[in-house]
Formats: structure tokens, sequence, C-alpha cells
């Protein structure tokens, strides 16, 4: 009913009435590695599944223990054909593998930012609470490999090689996924005892992902596009809109600032260092 007001001109043109962006927690601290898997390309995300656009996604890890990895990308060595055989006898008879013989692991490393933009093999391991912030559509996960885990029936999860494959993206591989998909923060802006740190996005990506970093207080402005936040450091907040509204935000928490609040400020309740992740459609 308020797309422009909620989502800003600009992006309602862009998405209609569409949200797009979508916040989620993949808790695995005391679980196993999630399945191996990847989505669909814009093409095919259109041509086969119906939905004007797919979903890109990343992952900013929260919390991690010792050891923890992320799968994101392919060895630089890996052959696909022994992936996709390897795959398929895991699927049929049910023979395990190891899919790290194909995937580049990387250790999990707080507040740090993963790029997975469609295409590109991938999975949070044991350990981790990462909050996923993707693009909306969420119904075709293509997964490759589910470490051979069963339903409540006794079957086989079920995996989707046929359209797995056909998506998976050969370029993600080696070097190139840590220097593009792993990038490091840098400052877009600072003052005394806070600065706006961009930890990445890729053109794929319509959306970016920011960090607030303050001790006290930062300003901010929606320019006339909504921004979703998650309190990732810190205990609480109160966001103050520049006609004095407030509204508290604690932490693991997420919020949406409509476009049309413009200028707000977020608040240490305590006066801790705080840490909010921002994401918005660039």
């Amino acid at each position: 009913q308020h797309a422009e007001e909620v989502l800003g001109k600009a992006v309602a043109e862009r998405f209609g009435e569409s949200f797009p962006i979508r916040f989620d927690y993949l808790d695995t601290l005391e679980g196993g590695d999630l399945s191996i898997q990847c989505h669909p390309s814009e093409t095919y995300m259109r041509e086969t599944f119906g939905l004007p656009y797919t979903q890109h996604e990343t992952y900013y890890v929260t919390v991690t223990t010792p050891g923890a990895k992320i799968f994101l990308g392919l060895r630089e060595d890996a052959d696909l054909d022994a992936f996709r055989e390897e795959a398929g006898q895991a699927e049929d008879p049910g023979q395990p593998f190891e899919p790290r013989r194909y995937l580049e692991t990387h250790p999990a490393a707080q507040h740090r930012l993963y790029l997975i933009p469609a295409g590109t093999p991938h999975a949070s391991g044991a350990g981790n609470v990462v909050l996923e912030i993707s693009a909306t559509p969420y119904l075709y996960t293509l997964r490759f490999y589910d470490w051979l885990r069963r339903d409540l029936d006794g079957e086989l999860r079920p995996v989707h090689l046929e359209h797995a494959f056909a998506n998976l993206d050969p370029r993600r591989r080696g070097k190139a996924v840590r220097r593009e998909l792993i990038p490091e923060p840098v400052i877009v802006r600072e003052g005394q005892g806070w600065a706006e740190l961009a930890l990445g996005t890729l053109p794929e990506l319509f959306f970016a992902v920011h960090r607030l970093d303050f001790a006290d207080e930062i300003a901010d402005d929606t320019f006339g596009r909504f921004h979703a936040l998650n309190l990732v450091a810190g205990e609480q907040v109160d966001i103050v809109t520049a006609a004095g509204h407030a509204h508290p935000l604690a932490y693991a928490e997420t919020i949406v600032i409509p476009a049309a609040v413009g200028a707000y400020r977020l608040r240490s309740r305590s006066g801790e260092s705080c840490k909010v992740v921002k994401a918005f459609v660039r």
C-alpha cells in the first residue's frame, strides 16, 4: 500500500511491491555442515522458475568457533566431471564423498562478509552463526550434496543435481574467490568515534552491505532508499529520527528504516561500542 514510502521511489519502480532484501540466520553452532548448494542465474530463474530476479546472497559471520569454515567457490584444480559423477553416486545409491576435493574452504572470521553470487557453490560449516543477507527469492536452493542426511521418513533428503550443475559458475574458483568474494572492508566515511565501512558488493549484486561502527552515536540518512539494519555487536541501540521518534534495536534484531524516514541517528544505550550491519539497494 505504501511501496514508495517504504522502498523509495527508484526502488519501487524497479521492484514494484516486492521487498527485495532478506535477512535470516543460519545457526550451526552445535550442528553440522550445511548442504553444498548454489542458486540459479538470473536467466535460469526467470525462464525455469518464473521469478523476476534471483537469490544473490552474502554471509555475515556474527558468531564462530575455532576451526570453523565457510565453503565458498571451487578449488583451482576442481574436476567438474568428477564432481558431477560423485554427486550422482551420493544421490543413488547413497555413497558418501568429500566435497573439499572440489570446493574451497575458508576460515570463518567473525564480522567478515562473504559474497555469494548466483551459481557459486557454498555452505556454512559447523560452528557458526551466519547472518544471511540476500535477495528475497529463497525457494530455489539447488543442492549438490547434503551429507547423506535423511528426512523424518528415513529417506535421503533431496538434492537437485540437474538444476545445480546447470547453474554452477566455473569462474568462481581458486585465488579469484579470495580476491573477489571475501573483500577487505573499506572506510567510506568516518569521524570522532565512528566509521561507516563498505563490506562488499559485486556488479551482479543489486544490493550493498555496509557496517556502522560507533562508540556513542552515528548519523545516517536513507537518501530515498530503505535501509535494513541488524545489530551485530552491542546490547541495544536507539534509532532516533529527525522528528524525534525513537525505536530500540536489540542485539541480533533486524529493522527496516523506510525510505521516507530520511535522516536518523543510532545511539548506543550504554555507551559501549556497537556494530550495525546495513544493507540497501544500490
